[in-house]
């Protein structure tokens, strides 16, 4: 798939439909259906190309002016090209009619935070929170926006205060997946880094969790600074399982066994967080781990349809796979579909 980054990504699903593209230069946008519109829109948001999921957007809009999906693809479409304040009246269109949506509540708030309107993020947390008081999106989000909020008054003592935060965090995390692991599984690994950083952009989202070989390092994305470490060290012992190989290669089969491991985790030691993410995984592999699979499969085979099905230790084995069974895309940067939303 992609040579020294192991990037981890959301399987819920996501947008498949593939139409010919309309150029509306030409023939203009007038005439068509709302839900061709909306569709073609998808299409759009799914490939990266924002601009014109906007425009698409806003024309079904205008057949269809109260359709709550339509406004929620929208406001998702400009929240992922930094459009935040044009992102909010379409998720208010949205919430109107679906009132108790607590992972659009929160996003609502998540745009007020990044427009800097942080009472109205908190007001938005809060009520998530009143709604699901397990879910970690918006209690990560509300210590976010408090540490913002302070940043504003005292920015010395916000910065420590996040600092004190990412410490504790990962260290916790850290050790987490340390007990998860057998014994000495980790041992090979002691060069490793871990850390909050930055992480790439997929389709306008941040990669929730990467590893990246040549420099033996693990990043969670600083989003998830106030996440609990439980979920935190769920990231962790997917991309270790990336990372145990010492080799920049992954596979079909590679991302299968982190994400089977990462499930059986969340599965066994997690029952107290909402988090749909990581609900998703281990739903999945509770219907089977053969689910779960598939699944993962259908998702990389979609980001690069030439990725290797094994690479170095997935499977165990005596014999190594040649470099020659990578596809050519392994060595290609992120593309903008690779985000399944």
């Amino acid at each position: 798939m992609i040579s020294e980054l192991s990037a981890y990504t959301n399987i819920r699903p996501s947008f498949k439909a593939k139409l010919t593209v309309l150029d509306s230069s030409t023939h203009g946008l007038n005439g068509y259906s709302s839900s061709y519109l909306k569709t073609k829109a998808d299409e759009y948001m799914q490939n990266g190309n924002f601009a014109r999921a906007i425009e698409y957007y806003k024309s079904a809009l205008n057949v269809d002016p109260y359709n709550a999906d339509i406004h929620l693809n929208l406001a998702k479409t400009y929240g992922f090209n930094n459009n935040y304040k044009e992102a909010i009246p379409h998720l208010k269109a949205y919430l109107e009619r679906n009132p108790e949506d607590i992972e659009n509540i929160t996003l609502l708030g998540e745009n007020y935070k990044k427009a800097g309107m942080f009472a109205r993020a908190i007001e938005c947390f809060n009520k998530a929170l009143g709604i699901e008081p397990n879910y970690d999106y918006a209690k990560r989000n509300l210590l976010d926006t408090q540490n913002l909020r302070l940043s504003c008054i005292n920015p010395q003592k916000a910065r420590q205060e996040r600092y004190n935060t990412a410490v504790k965090n990962l260290t916790e995390a850290v050790r987490i997946a340390k007990s998860f692991f057998p014994a000495g599984y980790m041992d090979d690994m002691k060069d490793m880094t871990v850390s909050f950083d930055k992480t790439s952009k997929m389709g306008g989202r941040s990669n929730i969790a990467q590893y990246e070989h040549n420099k033996r390092k693990i990043s969670i994305t600083d989003e998830y600074t106030y996440a609990d470490p439980r979920l935190t060290g769920a990231y962790l012992i997917h991309e270790f399982v990336h990372g145990k190989d010492n080799d920049p290669y992954t596979s079909v089969r590679e991302e299968q066994d982190a994400y089977r491991t990462q499930a059986r985790y969340w599965t066994q030691n997690v029952k107290d967080i909402y988090d749909p993410e990581m609900d998703y995984v281990a739903n999945l592999y509770n219907q089977s781990a053969q689910a779960l699979d598939d699944r993962v499969a259908e998702i990389y085979r979609l980001r690069d349809p030439a990725i290797a099905e094994v690479s170095y230790n997935h499977p165990p084995s005596t014999k190594k796979p040649h470099a020659f069974f990578l596809s050519k895309a392994s060595t290609q940067p992120l593309k903008a579909y690779d985000i399944i939303v």
